[in-house]
């Protein structure tokens, strides 16, 4: 038996050929003459088959999987290892040097390759949604029986710009497409539902309120064959303020605290710390703003009674003493608020 190519004998024969000249026509890798690779022009994100990703690479990265991706190797190749070098570039095409080296029955063989890759910048679909003002849900902030005050709008935009901040950096469609300013509230307009949901439930936790939802139809898409909808949810902060005071169950107090699970109140007459939950927002009662608290005189005080006088009318009045009073001395001013004709003293803190 000889090699048909050189015609060497008493060798062990590869398809016909001898090691060095099977090893020799081998070509390591197939792979494409011409290539295209597509960025977005306005993020890092890259066209790889039907979808687009935010790969985190550089365009020479990104090229050079590409490279790697579209070669082939030898099925009689062992340990190919590709090196990429940009040799020239003219416009959107660059000229690049693929360098193969590798064995072929324990032979080592090199060969290099020159590639053109054509660079296409286009606008991803997410962009383009940026661009046309794009939205999927909208948050309506309202206040319950009352205008939105400018400390709880500022507030909620802090912490809307400080969310889409954080959600941004995994959920590209994080972004407010419009912020509208009206005259019963603000309206949010998000890129993304999932993104408006979670700033809705951090507002909600901080701010309190009540919440609700709803979906609306805005079309078909025909290519996934799936109804498209756009949320809207609404955020209704409560009709009083944190140290407003309240009627639950015939039991009299300023709110203490509220967050988006309950509302708490300090009983004026116990002390105890009553907890409603916003299921039961509605049998809560306004009886007295935090403005409404005046500044008043200790006149006189025993074991069971403490004597003030009335902040307007300057009568004495005498109400009977609880412990968290009893720090309290003759001459000492005190916190009062009037509700329903019956003064309270407000324990100092």
């Amino acid at each position: 038996m000889f090699c048909i190519e050189c015609g060497k004998e008493d060798e062990k024969l590869f398809k016909g050929l001898c090691r060095s000249c099977f090893a020799a026509g081998n070509r390591l890798i197939d792979i494409p003459p011409e290539l295209e690779v597509e960025f977005c022009a306005h993020c890092s994100s890259t066209h790889l088959g039907d979808k687009w990703l935010d790969t985190n690479q550089s365009e020479e990265e990104v090229i050079a999987q590409t490279i790697v991706r579209e070669s082939v190797q030898d099925e009689d190749a062992e340990d190919v290892v590709l090196e990429i070098d940009l040799l020239n570039q003219k416009g959107s095409v660059m000229e690049i040097l693929v360098v193969a080296t590798g064995n072929v029955v324990g032979t080592p063989i090199k060969k290099e390759y020159k590639v053109n890759v054509k660079l296409n910048r286009n606008v991803c679909p997410e962009c383009s949604k940026y661009a046309s003002g794009y939205y999927e849900a909208v948050l309506q902030l309202r206040a319950d029986e009352r205008p939105l005050e400018s400390d709880e709008i500022n507030m909620a935009d802090e912490i809307i710009k400080s969310r889409l901040d954080k959600l941004s950096r995994t959920n590209r469609m994080a972004y407010l497409s419009q912020r509208l300013e009206l005259k019963e509230g603000v309206d949010y307009y998000f890129g993304s539902s999932k993104a408006a949901r979670k700033i809705s439930n951090v507002l909600k936790s901080r701010m309190g309120g009540v919440m609700g939802e709803s979906p609306r139809l805005m079309g078909r898409d025909k290519s996934a064959g799936k109804d498209l909808y756009r949320i809207w949810i609404s955020l209704r902060l409560p009709f009083f303020h944190k140290g407003d005071f309240m009627t639950y169950n015939e039991r009299v107090g300023p709110v203490i605290d509220l967050s988006g699970r309950k509302i708490i109140i300090r009983d004026l007459l116990t002390m105890e710390k009553i907890s409603v939950s916003w299921r039961e927002y509605s049998n809560l009662e306004i009886v007295a703003h935090r403005e409404d608290i005046k500044i008043t005189t200790v006149t006189s005080k025993t074991p069971t009674e403490i004597q003030i006088l009335h902040p307007e009318t300057y009568q004495p009045v005498d109400l009977n003493i609880i412990p968290e009073l009893s720090d309290i001395n003759i001459g000492d001013e005190v916190k009062v608020v009037e509700i329903k004709g019956k003064l309270y003293i407000i324990p100092p803190k």
